[in-house]
């Protein structure tokens, strides 16, 4: 089963890498000295050459790694084909320690490179992952950022950023609120950050825009300690900390008499009206490749992509074993209502708590935009593999009676709304090669929200 595990990675999430906490950039020099470090160490083990890679590193991590480095480069090479080469590298510290991070070019992928060091310069982490170092990008020079604490007062402040233009009027507010999963405040998934993408594009045309670190990236670990974690739901996740920062945008001096509006993406749209209901009241919402589905059911059809793959590939063993897989979970998922709190505290489904999934059973997306009737806009990417066009339908198919609802879908463009150029990737490699691009959200998706906020806030 131990394919399958791997695979349950690939739910409606943006499919994100293990993430540093909010650090900070290291001196050139420092990083430059940290990088020779790296690349000295990368040496030794494409050379196979164990023990001075183990000198290299502190006593735990030398103990932690002995008897494996020689496999390490093979099990790399196998997953990414022929080694190109080392790419763009940048130094951060976080949690207190220096990191360098830094890309490998493969054949068949990018990975990033990540070497953790003490302060006598010895390796005290090491970890390889998808995604690529991207080139530095620079502010517009016409919008100005400046940091806000996002504090819904459950003891979990988060740090946020408030991008404003830096003249002209400002239009109207927008917080933005990012998927499933430990994410940052630009939404950083591999060589892209589409939430920042969105900040900059749209405070460029007079629009206010509040994005902020998820509580699970950055007290994910301390959560997990807690004696209630088990009875997470995407209430303490999500919707207080989302309701706390629209309270705290319509309450800048900026904004004031201006109507604050919430964009969620993926899980954030699917949650979207129910943030507004429980205290959010934004004056209208903007859904990004979101869904009116259930995630269990999102995860299921993922998963079963990935079998139909296999079948192609003519690996039918691990396509039936995933199927099979998936056919129980279905079933354990449509019968979540019949569960008892004990029993969903220990039951799964699709490597999801079923506590955690009962709760969002009764977040019904369609019927509470119904409700409230405020207006939405509703946009999605054609070539959206992890929410499909058919989620876009029915999106479109539930919300007819809507008094004011708009539909927009885009050529080209992902689950990321970025525009992949290149062959076709398995589902399995959307993060390692497909977001391992650059992409940033095209001029005309900020066109289309900047000016459906400036029509409804008249």
């Amino acid at each position: 089963m131990n394919h399958t595990r791997r695979i349950l990675c690939l739910l409606l999430t943006l499919l994100l890498l293990p993430v540093l906490p909010a650090s900070a950039q290291l001196a050139h020099d420092r990083a430059e000295k940290l990088h020779a470090l790296s690349l000295q160490l990368l040496e030794h083990i494409r050379e196979g050459q164990e023990d001075e890679a183990l000198t290299m590193m502190d006593e735990a991590t030398a103990a932690a790694l002995k008897g494996q480095v020689t496999a390490l480069w093979q099990q790399l090479a196998q997953s990414g084909g022929d080694y190109l080469g080392d790419g763009y590298y940048r130094g951060v510290l976080a949690n207190g320690y220096e990191t360098l991070e830094m890309t490998l070019s493969f054949s068949s992928l990018s990975l990033i490179q990540r070497t953790s060091f003490d302060a006598q310069d010895r390796v005290i982490g090491l970890f390889f992952a998808p995604g690529a170092v991207t080139p530095p990008e620079f502010m517009p020079e016409a919008v100005q950022e400046v940091p806000l604490t996002v504090d819904a007062g459950t003891g979990y402040p988060l740090s946020g950023l408030l991008t404003t233009p830096k003249e002209g009027p400002i239009l109207a507010g927008l917080v933005l609120v990012q998927g499933s999963g430990p994410s940052d405040r630009d939404e950083a998934v591999a060589a892209n950050a589409p939430f920042r993408d969105l900040a900059w594009g749209l405070a460029g045309q007079g629009i206010a825009v509040l994005r902020y670190d998820k509580r699970t990236y950055t007290y994910g670990t301390r959560m997990a300690q807690e004696p209630d974690f088990a009875r997470l739901t995407a209430r303490e996740e999500v919707v207080e900390d989302a309701v706390a920062a629209l309270n705290l945008l319509k309450g800048q001096q900026e904004l004031a008499d201006k109507p604050v509006y919430l964009l969620g993406h993926s899980l954030g749209a699917m949650l979207a009206a129910y943030i507004g209901q429980q205290g959010g009241d934004p004056a209208g919402y903007v859904l990004l490749g979101g869904t009116p589905r259930k995630l269990w059911e999102v995860s299921a059809e993922q998963n079963l992509a990935v079998a139909q793959e296999l079948e192609k590939a003519g690996e039918t063993a691990k396509a039936q074993e995933i199927r099979a897989f998936v056919d129980a979970e279905v079933q354990k998922g449509k019968a979540l209502a019949d569960l008892t709190d004990e029993q969903a505290l220990t039951v799964t489904v699709m490597g999801l708590g079923a506590w955690y999934l009962r709760h969002l059973q009764g977040v019904d997306a369609a019927a509470l935009h119904l409700e409230d009737g405020k207006p939405v806009l509703v946009l999605h990417g054609e070539s959206d593999r992890q929410v499909t066009m058919e989620d876009y339908a029915l999106w479109q198919e539930r919300l007819k009676g809507h008094p004011d609802a708009v539909f927009i879908a885009y050529p080209g463009l992902n689950h990321l709304f970025g525009a992949y150029q290149g062959e076709p990737v398995p589902f399995s490699q959307l993060v390692s090669v497909e977001y391992a691009q650059r992409t940033p959200i095209p001029r005309q998706v900020m066109d289309d929200i900047a000016g459906w906020i400036a029509k409804h806030a008249q």
